[in-house]
């Protein structure tokens, strides 16, 4: 449906005055599975709720994953230079480590590694059909890490027919990618889908090319009357090069370097090398009359190699930009089993399940530079007229870590609907037991992990939810609703030695309300949400010599308001349409005091806002269709305030608008050739990050970048 963007108040006062037209499908009749756990229509859910399909993402020519979820209330997206190393804040709750406060599933399945971390870039994104984002905590449906919310992958659906499509892209900085998908029917009430992808960039800084390989493979089978299963696999091998962050005076601004923005001054050879191999069964049963049964396995193995240096507060005195040389080589496998039943009675909708996941790690850590038990914490030094190392011939290299982690988690869960007339009540509950045991064998040197130690942890959790809803209207729908999550306490695997083994979960309790709503015989459709969520026992990390020890210190709150509206303006004009999207986000510490290890400083952020969360940021879309050329031209901006660049608040600045375009058209059919500018305007927008001294360095963001896709279906 053809939209234009315009802020959801101003539409919604320009559209009340138009005369109602022929009725159209509402956006809001969706149907998405991941709030509830079962097939529901957008209107329907009590949750602040967003989805992304294939289609739309392609079209706005994105590469690596992450991207496609820019724009979302709510929702603040951080990148390295090259769009890789995606770290995702929601409602203002920011990571510990690599996005640890949300849940990140594939199919419906827990996607984490052996830190309790969510990895996206080993996700199989060429498989990736649609994405739905649920806001708020999520721990009573998905368990552990739905702090801020839960973003579930979902493969692409496989159809009936025989078809297939070639894809080919060219862009800015030597992007090329080429890809295949072929459906056929195999056996009665069966249908295969093949998918596969490669793709390569030099990448617009100094060594930051990337290389990829995917291939996904899906298969529905229809087994009569009673069921159908989903048999899927995939295998992604990814090569990022990586260059590093740069140095910001007091201020946040940059400090020259040579090559500027462009320049690497990160380790050599950073980057990350990830093979990520996945296989997935989902049976759905039509067990009785009203009742169905859902059952989900899964396996993956994962094996990463990173290298990357740990950027150090910079000393122009020194003449030199300094790194800590870091490498880590982690093997993980993991295995999932669930069985879920929902019944339907009446007026009366049940649902329960259990679960069981083991997930295997094998972390070595190994740090490389010049030691000097003081200052120098393997550091590698370059000269910053020249970029050349000065320190090369003192390194040393030493295994720091071996650790071997086995991680099991065993949950039950269970919520009930009743429905009232136009009333809908819900409540229920998921026991998560969780448990880690950790070997850490001898490092090489001695320097490391002595002795051998092996350490175990066990604990639990109880996380409640309730809502209800209320139909106003065939077209509006008002809703509250209450939810808790929780992590489990502990930490990463390199953390796991220091830190007190009886912490306490972290938790995190979230109220919201809502109203969902279309008018004008569906030209209009929006949603307006506004929310409080508490954490409490934060698990901080805190720095000591090069490893970190993990704490409950500290709480958070955040509130704010999301919102989004569509509307077809073809009464302004024929095949115009727009979107808009708004999310305000007042995030801040309650409490945040603590003594820094290793100088015994103090430290009392209470009160600051949380760095690098904008108050405001949304996107507005404009999209015009002229059917008689066969075009779709269709112009977005991404819109983000300024934000606290450090804990202590001392700068806050950053905010920006990028403006992209894309242009679609189909000469013949089968085949569409797609145009796509990103950044527009070129403008130069850093993403700058603080330590608690303030300001330390800035990730640069892409320049403008050109695409064109060809593709060919047959």
């Amino acid at each position: 449906m053809p939209r234009i963007a315009l802020p959801a108040a101003s539409a919604l006062a320009l559209l009340a005055a138009l005369p109602a037209l022929a009725a159209d499908p509402s956006p809001l009749d969706e149907v998405v599975v991941t709030a509830n756990r079962r097939a529901e229509a957008l209107r329907d859910v009590a949750a602040s709720v967003s989805t992304v399909d294939r289609e739309r993402f392609e079209a706005q020519a994105t590469r690596f994953i992450g991207e496609e979820l820019r724009g979302l209330p709510g929702l603040v997206l951080r990148t390295n230079d090259q769009g890789t190393y995606s770290d995702i804040t929601l409602r203002g709750v920011p990571n510990r480590i690599h996005n640890d406060t949300l849940a990140v599933l594939l199919d419906g399945v827990p996607f984490v590694t052996g830190d309790d971390e969510v990895d996206l870039e080993q996700l199989p994104f060429g498989a990736v059909g649609r994405v739905d984002v649920v806001r708020g905590p999520m721990s009573a449906l998905y368990g552990r890490g739905a702090i801020a919310g839960t973003i579930n992958y979902l493969t692409r659906d496989v159809g009936d027919s025989r078809e297939g499509a070639v894809e080919a892209t060219i862009g800015s900085h030597g992007w090329r990618r080429l890809g295949a998908l072929v459906q056929t029917p195999t056996v009665e009430g069966g249908a295969l889908l093949l998918s596969g992808e490669v793709q390569e960039g030099d990448g617009w800084r100094d060594r930051t090319g990337r290389e990829e390989r995917n291939v996904f493979a899906k298969h529905r089978l229809g087994l009569g009357e009673w069921g159908r299963l989903n048999l899927s696999a995939s295998w992604v091998d990814t090569e990022q090069r990586l260059a590093g962050e740069l140095p910001v005076n007091a201020r946040g601004e940059p400090i020259p370097l040579p090559r500027g923005r462009e320049g690497n001054w990160n380790e050599d050879d950073a980057g990350f090398y990830k093979r990520m191999l996945t296989a997935t069964a989902v049976l759905d049963a039509d067990l009785a009359p009203g009742l169905t049964g859902t059952t989900r396995l899964h396996a993956r193995q994962g094996k990463t190699s990173a290298l990357q240096g740990f950027f150090n507060p910079f000393d122009p005195a020194a003449g030199t930009v300094t790194f800590t040389g870091f490498r880590v080589d982690a093997d993980t496998d993991t295995l999932f089993a669930e069985q879920q039943f929902d019944w339907t009675l009446g007026d009366l909708r049940l649902l329960a399940g259990v679960s069981a996941e083991q997930v295997r790690a094998v972390h070595r850590e190994t740090w490389i530079g010049e030691f000097d038990f003081g200052p120098l914490f393997y550091a590698q030094q370059r000269d910053i007229r020249t970029g050349q190392h000065i320190n090369r011939d003192q390194w040393i290299s030493d295994r720091l870590l071996d650790g071997h982690g086995r991680a099991r988690n065993y949950a039950a869960y269970a919520q009930g609907d009743y429905t009232l007339g136009a009333v809908t009540l819900s409540a229920g509950a998921r026991f998560d037991r969780f448990s880690r045991r950790v070997f850490y064998g001898p490092s090489a040197t001695g320097f490391g992990p002595e002795p051998v130690a092996t350490i175990q942890d066990t604990d639990q959790r109880v996380s409640p939810k309730a809502s209800a809803s209320w139909k106003l209207s065939d077209s509006l729908t008002a809703y509250a609703a209450y939810g808790e999550g929780f992590s489990p306490a502990f930490g990463p695997l390199w953390s796991f030695r220091g830190r007190d083994t009886g912490l306490d979960p972290e938790t995190a309790r979230n109220y919201e309300a809502g109203l969902k709503g279309d008018a004008l015989d569906g030209k209009l459709a929006f949603t307006l949400t506004g929310y409080v969520l508490k954490r409490e026992d934060l698990l901080q990390l805190l720095p000591v010599g090069g490893t970190a020890r993990t704490i409950n210190a500290g709480r958070q709150r955040s509130r704010g308001i999301e919102a989004s509206a569509t509307a077809d303006l073809g009464i302004l004009a024929e095949g115009l349409s727009a979107e808009a999207t708004y999310g305000l986000t007042d995030a801040v510490w309650t409490r945040n005091a603590f003594l820094e290890p290793d100088t015994g400083r103090p430290f009392d952020f209470t009160g600051k806002d949380v760095p690098g969360v904008p108050r405001h940021a949304g996107r507005l879309t404009v999209t015009q269709v002229l059917e008689p050329w066969g075009l779709t031209v269709q112009a977005w901006a991404d819109l983000s305030g300024d934000y606290a660049y450090d804990s202590a608040n001392s700068v806050r600045a950053g905010g920006h608008a990028l403006v992209n375009a894309a242009v679609t058209w189909a000469p013949v059919e089968r085949l569409e050739f797609t145009l796509t500018a990103r950044n527009l305007f070129d403008r130069k927008v850093n993403t700058v990050v603080g330590n608690n001294d303030g300001p330390l360095a800035y990730f640069p963001q892409p320049p403008r970048e050109v695409f064109l896709t060809a593709r060919l279906s047959f």
